[in-house]
């Protein structure tokens, strides 16, 4: 299989090897706690599930972030990525272990519920910030021309970790919630998520202290330097124009997986299972997510010999007009069947998308500039999300049911694809194969910006 082949030539490197296990126990650790979140907020018996409320859940775990992380992100181009990267998952597996104990002993309510929203809030969204590290240490354990086939096989790895520690947490949920109660259950969930970021923070002990990256230490720097690095990464990725219209692109995937976030919740708790049917719901909702996750796994599969084949840019393109078609014709006709189908669907284009992006980023981003490029990255992959689910808080009604809508979106991915085809005509497929085994193959023709 060309997936086993390519992992098994990239793990000759130790440290990718490692870094590989940091994101499995990592991200499981991610899936464990989102779904024992969405368990807590939006499938108890006493919540109000509706398109604002998963955009709030959205807004107070991503948010956040996506306003600190700019400053924080310099923290990733000036100090050791392996440390960072155990930092964040010490502190994770403190904020689980206290969310586990309070909602096992019914601690709600009042300041309680403050406590809770802090240590969701923290442990949340250190996730992306955490990927940010991990994603800019990558060139770091790999060789230069290995870009493409690393961040291919990150989106395989990523989801099915994340796919693993999901189902997890469902079961646990499903299967104890009866016999121990809802919250008992829950709080069994943030034990796992805990085990899991200890897990990450015990074998990324053994990187070796630079293994990430960057290059050179440097001492520590002031608020005023970090702003003006900020400033430096924005000026930075301005004058790299194909890793900037790919983010755009990625932002306009990331809008569209809002929205459908926060449909799939309200669609199935109030439409296919309306009433007392949380099991019902808790169950559909999962398996979107699952069919979803499993073509984001697959993404690996095909984004690397298509892209291979007719070049990183033309698959950017052609990802978008696969996410067009689907959601304006399967996506757009409200049945499980047909909505399971347009998950994979898109689940399989957006991630096979991102695998461009990251390698279009990864190949034009300067080392010293890249930890605070892909910090930009993930505020940017934040603050889309959510604006994907306030866009379908506003226009999808109270059971979500809306062909229209779903037919925007499509007609929104496919305005995309056209903007982003034109805009990066001038620059040409050569450059952006740069960091990809296909840009030392001879060609026809080479275009420059």
């Amino acid at each position: 299989m060309e997936f086993t082949r390519r992992l098994s030539s990239l793990c000759r490197h130790r440290n990718f090897r490692r870094l590989v296990l940091v994101r499995l126990c990592g991200q499981s650790g991610d899936g464990t706690a989102q779904v024992g979140m969405a368990s807590y907020l939006l499938f108890s018996p006493q919540s109000q599930t509706s398109a604002w409320a998963v955009a709030g859940v959205l807004a107070l775990t991503m948010l956040p972030y996506s306003l600190f992380g700019p400053f924080v992100s310099v923290l990733l181009d000036r100090f050791p990525r392996q440390r960072i990267s155990m930092v964040v998952d010490v502190t994770r597996t403190l904020c689980s272990a206290g969310l586990a104990a309070m909602i096992a002993s019914h601690r709600t309510g009042g300041a309680a519920n403050l406590v809770l929203a802090v240590l969701l809030l923290v442990m949340l969204s250190l996730n992306r910030f955490t990927l940010a590290g991990l994603q800019a240490g990558l060139a770091s354990t790999v060789d230069e021309e290995e870009y493409l086939e690393a961040s291919s096989v990150m989106p395989m790895i990523g989801p099915l970790a994340t796919l693993f520690g999901g189902a997890a947490a469902g079961i646990i949920r499903l299967a104890l919630g009866g016999p121990l109660g809802t919250d008992a259950a829950n709080g069994l969930i943030f034990v796992l998520a805990a085990l899991l970021f200890t897990g990450a923070v015990a074998v990324a002990h053994r990187i070796p202290r630079s293994g990430l990256g960057p290059d050179a230490d440097v001492a520590r720097t002031t608020v005023g330097e970090v702003a003006r690095g900020l400033v430096t990464g924005l000026r930075h990725l301005a004058t790299r124009r194909p890793a900037w219209l790919t983010l755009l692109s990625e932002a306009v995937v990331r809008i569209g997986y809002g929205f459908l976030m926060a449909f799939v919740v309200v669609i199935y708790r109030h439409h296919f299972a309306a009433g007392d049917r949380l099991g019902s719901a808790i169950t559909g909702t999962g398996a979107w997510f699952v069919v979803s996750g499993i073509g984001f796994v697959l993404s690996g599969v095909v984004s690397v010999p298509v892209a291979h084949r007719i070049g990183v840019r033309r698959c950017i393109g052609a990802m978008l007009l696969v996410m067009a078609l689907s959601q304006a014709t399967v996506g757009a006709v409200m049945t499980i069947p047909t909505l399971l189908v347009n998950s994979f669907l898109i689940g399989l284009a957006g991630q096979s998308l991102k695998v461009q992006v990251d390698t279009v980023v990864q190949a034009h981003v300067d080392d010293d500039h890249r930890g605070r490029v892909f910090t930009l990255y993930d505020v940017l992959y934040n603050i889309s999300t959510v604006l994907g689910a306030v866009i379908a808080a506003c226009v999808l009604p109270a059971d979500a049911v809306s062909p229209p809508a779903m037919v925007g979106m499509g007609a929104g991915y496919l305005l995309a694809g056209l903007v982003f085809w034109a805009a990066s005509r001038s620059i040409g497929d050569a450059v952006f194969d740069r960091g990809t085994r296909r840009e030392d193959e001879p060609r026809p023709t080479t275009a420059r910006s």
